[in-house]
């Protein structure tokens, strides 16, 4: 039975893509927005969670403030939908128009000095796409670290239309040897480190004014192995997203604990940076204080 839900679910999915593909990309993000308004209804205790954080992360805003971006977020979180369910029937071009790098070259510059490349981001504007597009501007395969769906065959599906166009994925619970031996070759690895990480395992970093567990393995393979750290977010204008990336210097920090925790704290203060010019763009809807330092 569960078999059944999840192929049903696999292909209502796929048809909700395929019907995304025969819009404009400005009508894509109407029908994005309009998914996003549905997902409001049908996913209530998401939509507390996310104005939990937003009443948490701007104690001053008013109520209003907070309901609103709430239902942004939330058609934020259908544009992101409806913009990579319909990556299947996008050439390069699309992605193009869609991804617009100020600086692009910067991966290649850092890849070319041969140590290996770090890309971090967020699950801010649409990061499917921005993944995808590395390798379409660069010609340079990336590993992509994944959250795997509990709908195996869906996340087989999404995994097919992330790596199309050339690049790899992993689980994020197999990464480490991958993402180790890609970063031997001196290879690019990508992944969002956001969310909320392990209660005992990793740091707790400052986050809108309360420690939260994040994921210190970003800085853990930076230190390490001598790696460049680049990190970019896709900031949408309109119906496309503007990229500018930087490099996060670690050339002063030795791998120990120290270092890592100061280098996961620059990521997460550019994080917070980002998330401030535009809060609807980041993802709310997870419990992103679920461990905190007090309760460790």
């Amino acid at each position: 039975m569960k078999r059944l839900r999840f192929y049903l679910e696999t292909c209502f999915v796929y048809l909700i893509g395929w019907f995304s593909s025969l819009f404009s990309p400005s009508k894509r993000l109407t029908f994005g927005k309009i998914l996003g308004r549905i997902l409001y209804f049908l996913l209530p205790q998401r939509v507390k969670i996310a104005r939990q954080n937003l009443l948490f992360a701007y104690p001053t805003k008013d109520p209003k403030w907070v309901n609103d971006i709430t239902k942004k977020v939330f058609e934020n979180l259908g544009i992101v939908f409806a913009e990579f369910l319909a990556l299947p029937w996008f050439d390069e071009n699309v992605i193009k128009d869609y991804i617009r790098f100020e600086n692009v070259e910067l991966i290649r510059e850092k890849y070319n000095e041969g140590k290996g490349v770090l890309l971090l981001s967020g699950h801010y504007g649409n990061w499917e796409l921005l993944a995808y597009s590395v390798k379409v501007y660069l010609g340079l395969s990336v590993l992509i670290i994944v959250k795997p769906l509990s709908n195996y065959i869906l996340d087989r599906v999404i995994n097919q239309f992330r790596t199309q166009g050339g690049n790899q994925v992993v689980s994020m619970y197999e990464s480490a040897l991958k993402v180790v031996r890609t970063l031997k070759e001196k290879g690019i690895v990508a992944l969002l480190a956001d969310q909320s990480a392990t209660k005992d395992k990793d740091i707790y970093v400052n986050f809108f004014g309360r420690k939260a567990a994040t994921f210190d393995s970003p800085a853990h393979f930076a230190l390490k192995y001598k790696v460049p750290v680049i990190i970019g977010f896709a900031k949408r204008e309109s119906y496309y997203y503007k990229v500018r990336l930087e490099e996060i210097d670690h050339s002063d920090l030795n791998f120990d604990k120290e270092g890592i925790y100061e280098l996961t704290r620059r990521y997460i203060e550019k994080l917070e940076n980002v998330i401030n010019e535009k809060p609807e763009l980041w993802l709310w809807t997870h419990r992103r204080w679920k461990h905190n330092q007090e309760n460790s």
